[in-house]
C-alpha cells in the first residue's frame, strides 16, 4: 500500500506534528524499491517542504535507488548536493556509487577507482567491489593490487572476490599462486569455502597436476570444508584429460559411498573421457547406470555421442551405427537426419547431405563422430578438399579427434590436388599414421621426382 503510505505525512500535519525523519526514511526506502522517479518526487515534495533535508541514511537510500536504475550521473548530482549542503558522504554512500559505476564497464571501474581516493574511510567493502569488477573484466594485475592494498590496510576480502582472484590465477596455470593466496586469506580470518577449492581443484586438474588436485581434496575435509559434486566433477575431468581412468572410476565410486549423487556433468563427463580413453566397455556400463538412476540423459544426447565416438575410435563403425539406431527412441530428430545425411553420402549426393547437416547445426543439434567422418569422406570424393578441411577442425572442436582412416582420406585428396605440403602437415597433428597415411604421400614424392623426401617417408 505505497500510495497510503505516502499520505502518512498528510495525517501527521493534520495533527500540528511535525513528522520525523525516521518515518520519512522508512517511506523512502519502500519507494525506492517501487519507482525511484516517486522516491525522489517523495524526497523533494514532501520532505524537503516539511523542513526536512535528510541524514546520511537519507542519501544513501537514494544513491541505492539511482544506481539500481542506472542513473550514474545523477548519482554524482546526488553526492555534490550532499556536500553543498555540509553533509561528509559517508563510506555506504560512496561504496554504493563505486559500485554503480563498476557495473557499467572498464571506463566505470577506472572512475570508481579515482572516487575512492575521495574517500576518508575506504572499508573492506569497497575493496570487495573493486576487486570483483577487475576480475569480472579479466584485469588479474589490478585485482592483485587491489588484493595487496586491502591486506595493507588489514581488511580480508570476502571468500566471492578471493575466489574470482584464485580462478583467474588458476585460468592462467598459476595454481601455486592462487594457493598462496587462499594461505594468507586463512591466516588473516578469512573464510575459504568449497568453490575456492573446488577453482583450485581445477586449476591443478588443468595442468596435469592431479596428485595436487587430491591433496587439496583431504585439505579441505580435514578443515571441515565438505567437498561437493564440482568437486568430484572436477577430479574426475582432470583425470580422464591425464588418462587415468581407473583412478576416475575410483572417485566416481567414492563420491557415491561419501553419500555425493553424480549429477548429469559427472555421467557426461566420465562417459566421454573413457570413450575417448578407447574404454567403451565401461563407458557403457556407467551409461547404463546413468539411465537407471537419472531415467537417462534429461533430453541431452553427448554421452550417447560419446559412446559413438568411442565406437569410431576403434574403428567399430557398424557397432557405432547399430547404437546410433538405437537411440532412436531417445533422439527420434537426431537419429533421422544421421541417417539421412549417411543416406545422401552413399549416394554420392553429398550437397544434400551438407544440407541436412546444416540444417541440424541451426536447430542446436550436435553430430556424431560417424557423421562427420562420412562428411568429411564424401567431401574428398567429390573434390571439395577445403569444405573437407573445415569440417575436420568442427569435428576437432567437438571433441572428436578424427581417426587415421579419416585423416587419410583428407591426405589422399591433398595430394591428388597437388597440395603436399598440406598433406605432410596432417601427419604431425597428433594422428598415429598408418601405412594409408604415408601410401599417397610416397606416391607423390616419387612422381614429382623427390626421392629423398620420399625414402626420408
Amino acid at each position: 500500500m505505497v500510495k497510503e503510505a505516502i499520505k502518512v505525512l498528510d495525517l501527521v500535519s493534520k495533527f500540528q506534528k511535525d513528522p520525523s525523519l525516521k518515518v520519512c526514511n522508512s517511506i523512502l526506502d519502500v519507494l525506492v524499491k517501487e519507482d525511484i522517479n516517486l522516491a525522489r518526487a517523495f524526497y523533494r515534495d514532501k520532505m524537503m517542504k516539511s523542513g526536512i533535508q535528510g541524514d546520511d541514511y537519507t542519501f544513501g537510500i537514494l544513491m541505492k535507488g539511482l544506481c539500481l536504475t542506472s542513473r550514474i550521473s545523477d548519482g554524482f548530482k546526488l553526492l555534490q548536493l550532499m556536500k553543498s549542503r555540509g553533509i561528509t558522504p559517508n563510506t555506504v554512500v560512496y561504496n554504493t556509487l563505486i559500485h554503480g559505476l563498476c557495473k557499467t564497464g572498464k571506463l566505470g571501474i577506472g572512475r570508481g577507482r579515482s572516487l575512492m581516493s575521495e574517500m576518508a574511510e575506504p572499508n573492506e567493502v569497497t575493496f570487495n567491489i573493486l576487486i570483483s569488477a577487475y576480475c569480472k573484466e579479466g584485469d588479474l594485475i589490478q585485482s592483485l593490487v587491489f588484493l595487496e592494498k586491502s591486506f595493507s590496510l588489514g581488511f580480508v576480502p570476502d571468500v566471492i572476490p578471493v575466489t574470482k582472484i584464485v580462478q583467474l590465477l588458476c585460468a592462467e596455470g598459476r595454481a601455486m599462486e592462487a594457493v598462496e593466496i587462499l594461505e594468507r586469506v586463512e591466516e588473516r580470518g578469512g573464510s575459504v569455502d568449497v568453490v575456492a577449492y573446488n577453482a583450485l581443484i581445477r586449476g591443478f586438474c588443468r595442468i596435469g597436476k592431479t596428485n595436487l588436485g587430491f591433496r587439496f581434496l583431504k585439505e579441505m575435509e580435514r578443515k571441515g570444508c565438505l567437498p561437493n559434486v564440482h568437486t568430484y566433477n572436477e577430479l574426475i575431468a582432470g583425470l580422464c584429460e591425464s588418462e587415468e581412468y581407473d583412478l576416475a572410476l575410483e572417485q566416481f565410486s567414492d563420491m557415491t559411498r561419501d553419500g555425493i549423487s553424480p549429477n548429469f556433468v559427472t555421467y557426461d563427463t566420465l562417459i566421454r573421457g573413457l570413450c575417448s580413453g578407447r574404454r567403451i566397455g565401461d563407458g557403457l556400463k556407467i551409461l547404463d547406470q546413468m539411465e537407471e538412476e537419472r531415467r537417462g540423459s534429461g533430453g541431452q544426447i553427448s554421452p550417447y555421442n560419446s559412446i559413438i565416438y568411442g565406437f569410431y575410435k576403434e574403428n567399430r563403425v557398424v557397432e557405432a551405427l547399430e547404437f546410433l539406431t538405437k537411440m532412436g527412441s531417445f533422439f527420434p530428430r537426431a537419429v533421422d537426419m544421421s541417417k539421412r545425411i549417411f543416406g545422401f553420402c552413399k549416394d554420392s549426393c553429398i550437397g544434400e547431405a551438407k544440407q541436412v547437416y546444416d540444417q541440424m547445426i541451426a536447430e542446436g543439434g550436435l553430430p556424431s563422430a560417424v557423421v562427420y567422418n562420412d562428411l568429411i569422406h564424401g567431401l574428398c570424393q567429390v573434390g571439395d578438399i577445403r569444405e573437407a578441411f573445415e569440417l575436420m577442425n568442427e569435428m576437432v572442436d567437438h571433441g572428436y579427434f578424427p581417426i587415421s582412416s579419416t585423416f587419410n582420406v583428407l591426405i589422399s585428396e591433398f595430394c591428388k590436388q597437388g597440395k603436399v605440403e598440406s598433406a605432410s602437415k596432417l601427419l604431425h597433428r597428433g594422428c598415429l599414421p598408418d601405412v594409408g597415411s604415408y601410401n599417397p604421400l610416397i606416391d607423390t614424392f616419387c612422381k614429382e621426382g623427390d626421392f629423398h623426401r620420399a625414402l626420408k617417408l
